[in-house]
């Protein structure tokens, strides 16, 4: 792995988690690569990899809707302003 691919696959898991964060909604991992490859340059086998890493590490939900798995944000984690007055 080069030292850009690298340091893609590093700052990934960040772009990913703030990205469902920020979305609020459910995404699959081809959701995922198409709204982020332009803006972050994210390879699809990145974001995959990815995305289940933080679904293990219990800092994003996944579940399984057929053969196809749906990503989202932990809603039990979720803070915000508007959540507590």
């Amino acid at each position: 792995m080069s030292k850009g691919r690298a340091e893609t696959a590093a700052g990934a898991a960040g772009i990913l988690l703030r990205y469902l964060q920020e979305q609020n909604r459910p995404y699959s991992a081809q959701d995922v690569f198409g709204n982020l490859q332009r803006e972050h340059g994210l390879g699809k086998a990145v974001v995959v990899k990815t995305l289940e890493q933080l679904a293990q590490q219990g800092k994003i939900k996944e579940k399984m809707y057929g053969k196809q798995k749906i990503y989202f944000a932990d809603q039990v984690r979720r803070t915000c302003a508007d959540c507590h007055p």
